[in-house]
C-alpha cells in the first residue's frame, strides 16, 4: 500500500451497521428500553436522524455506488427495514447504485422487539424471501447474478468493475420460545456451505477472466483485525476464513469490505496467492460513526481510501461526544449483557476444566454467577479495557502509549490471579501465566494497540486505517 494520487474514476460510499430502529417500536419508554440500550453502545434512539443525515451527505457527494455491508436494522424488525428501504431509495432515485447484504441481526430475529414501559412485545420480523423483496432495487434484481442458497450475489457495476456480495449468516439457525424452543437466541456467527464457497469463487473467477477487478462485501470477518481473533471473537469471523480467502484470492479477488464488529480498521493477509485486504467500517449508529470513500480505478487496479466521521446531527451539535460517552458507559453493562448471553457456553467451559483439572481447581475459586465474574473482571480492567476498545474503534491506534496500556492490562489480569487462586498453587499459576499465556497476551494486546497485522511473522505490518492507496 501506498500513499500515491490515482485518478477519481468509480466513486463508491461504504457505510456498515446502520441498526435503524423504527420510532413506533417504543410504544412508551421506560425500564425496558432503557435496560436494552444501557446494555449496547449503539445511539437508537438517534438511529433514524443518522441514517437520515448519512443520506443527505452522500446525496451532495454523487457517488457511483453505495455499498452497506449489513446489520441495517436494530433486529431485523419488518417496520426498520421499510424505513431503511425508504432512506436508501433516495439514493437509488438520484442515479446512484446501492448495494445490501444482510447482517447477522437483520432476517428472523428473536430480538425484534416492541417496547412499552416495562414491557415487552414481539414485533413482525422478516424472511430472507422478504430481504431480497425489500431491497429488490438494491441488489436482488435481475441484473445480479444469485446464489441459489444463500442472498449472495455477483452484479457488474461499472466498465472493468464488479461486486461480490457475500451473505454469511446463520439466521436459519435462530431460536424463538413462541416457536417451541427453550430461548431466544440470535446467532451472531457466519458460516458459508461448500457449494455457495465454489459459487462465489467460480463468479469471481468468471469476471477476472472477462478482465474484471472484483470487490468483495460481506458483514463477517475473513481477513483477521488483531491476533487470533478467529479464536478469541470468533462469532465475528466467517467459519473457515483462511480456506474461502485462499479460493477468492485465486479467483482474483484481493478486496473486501465488511462491517460487524463496529471498528474502523484496515487487515491484511499475505499468502502465496498474493494479499487480501480487509477494510472493515465502523458503524454509523455508535461511535466512532465513520464511514468510508474509496475512488476506485479499475483500470490501473487501485484503491483510494478516506475515512469519514459523523459528528454532528441537525437536532445535536454534540452528537459525536455524546456517542463516545455512551460507548464508555457501556462497558459494564456489555460486559454482563456478553456473560449472560453466553454462559451456557462459558460455565459448561468451566465445568470441563474443573473436570479435567481437578487438583487444581482445588485451589481455583472462580465465581460461579456471571454477574459475579462480570463484577471481577470490571473490579481490576474497566479502565484499560475501555481505553483500549475505543482506541480499536477509532483505528489508527498508534497515537496511544501502547505499552503502558498493555502493562495496565496485564497488571489487572494479574490481581485476578491474585484473587481467584489460593495457597501453593498461586506462585505456579502465575508462573504459568507468565509462561503461557502473558506472551500470548502481549501480542494479541500489540497488534490491536501498535496496529500490528500478520504480528510476529515475517509479513508483519503497519496500515493507516484511514487512507490509503489499496491494490486491486
Amino acid at each position: 500500500m501506498s500513499q500515491e494520487r490515482i485518478p477519481d474514476s468509480v466513486k463508491m460510499v461504504i457505510i456498515s451497521d446502520l441498526h435503524v430502529m423504527a420510532p413506533k417500536l417504543l410504544v412508551n419508554d421506560g425500564p425496558a428500553f432503557e435496560d436494552y440500550v444501557s446494555r449496547d453502545r449503539k445511539m437508537l434512539r438517534e438511529s433514524v436522524e443518522i441514517l437520515d443525515t448519512l443520506v443527505g451527505d452522500i446525496q451532495a457527494l454523487k457517488p457511483d455506488i453505495v455499498l452497506v455491508t449489513g446489520d441495517l436494522t436494530k433486529d431485523g424488525e419488518r417496520a426498520s427495514h421499510e424505513i431503511v428501504a425508504s432512506h436508501l431509495h433516495r439514493l437509488v432515485d438520484a442515479g446512484i447504485q446501492v448495494l445490501v447484504v444482510p447482517g447477522n441481526h437483520d432476517i428472523n430475529n428473536p430480538d425484534a422487539r416492541f417496547y412499552d414501559g416495562d414491557k415487552t412485545t414481539p414485533a413482525d420480523t422478516i424472511t430472507r424471501n422478504d430481504f431480497a423483496d425489500i431491497y429488490r432495487d438494491m441488489g436482488y434484481d435481475d441484473r445480479s447474478r444469485r446464489d441459489l442458497d444463500t442472498l449472495s450475489y455477483c452484479r457488474d457495476v461499472a466498465p472493468g468493475l464488479t461486486i461480490l456480495a457475500i451473505d454469511a449468516c446463520m439466521d436459519r439457525l435462530n431460536t424463538f420460545v413462541s416457536r417451541g424452543d427453550s430461548r431466544d437466541h440470535c446467532k451472531t456467527s457466519g458460516r458459508l456451505e461448500a457449494s455457495t464457497q465454489q459459487w462465489l469463487t467460480e463468479q469471481a473467477a468468471a469476471a477476472t477472466a472477462a478482465g474484471n477487478r472484483v470487490i468483495a462485501m460481506m458483514h463477517h470477518h475473513l481477513v483477521p483485525h488483531f491476533h487470533m481473533e478467529n479464536t478469541l471473537a470468533a462469532p465475528y469471523m466467517v467459519d473457515d476464513a483462511g480456506h474461502l480467502s485462499q479460493g477468492l484470492m485465486q479467483a482474483g479477488v484481493h478486496v473486501v469490505f465488511t462491517g460487524h464488529l463496529h471498528i474502523s480498521d484496515i487487515s491484511q493477509m499475505s499468502t502465496r496467492q498474493g494479499e487480501m485486504v480487509e477494510i472493515a467500517t465502523a458503524a454509523a449508529v455508535g461511535y466512532p460513526c465513520q464511514w468510508r470513500i474509496a475512488n476506485c480505478n479499475p483500470m490501473a487496479g487501485k484503491l483510494q481510501l478516506r475515512t469519514c466521521t459523523l459528528h454532528t446531527l441537525p437536532s445535536d451539535p454534540t452528537f459525536s461526544e455524546r456517542a463516545r460517552d455512551a460507548f464508555a458507559n457501556s462497558i459494564p453493562t456489555m460486559t454482563h449483557g456478553v456473560l449472560e448471553r453466553y454462559w451456557p457456553e462459558i460455565s459448561q467451559a468451566l465445568d470441563n476444566y474443573r473436570n479435567k483439572h481437578s487438583f487444581m481447581a482445588r485451589f481455583v475459586k472462580l465465581p460461579d454467577t456471571p454477574e459475579a465474574i462480570a463484577e471481577l473482571l470490571l473490579k481490576h480492567l474497566q479502565a484499560p479495557v475501555t481505553k483500549a476498545y475505543i482506541t480499536f474503534a477509532e483505528g489508527n491506534e498508534w497515537g496511544v502509549d501502547s505499552q503502558a496500556l498493555i502493562n495496565q492490562l496485564i497488571d489487572g489480569i494479574d490481581k485476578i490471579v491474585n484473587e481467584t487462586v489460593t495457597g501453593i498453587l498461586r506462585p505456579i499459576a502465575k508462573a504459568a501465566l507468565h509462561l503461557r499465556i502473558y506472551g500470548i497476551a502481549r501480542l494479541v494486546l500489540r497488534s490491536i494497540l501498535e496496529d500490528r497485522n500478520d504480528i510476529g511473522t515475517e509479513h508483519e505490518s503497519v496500515i493507516n486505517d484511514h487512507t490509503a492507496i489499496i491494490n486491486l
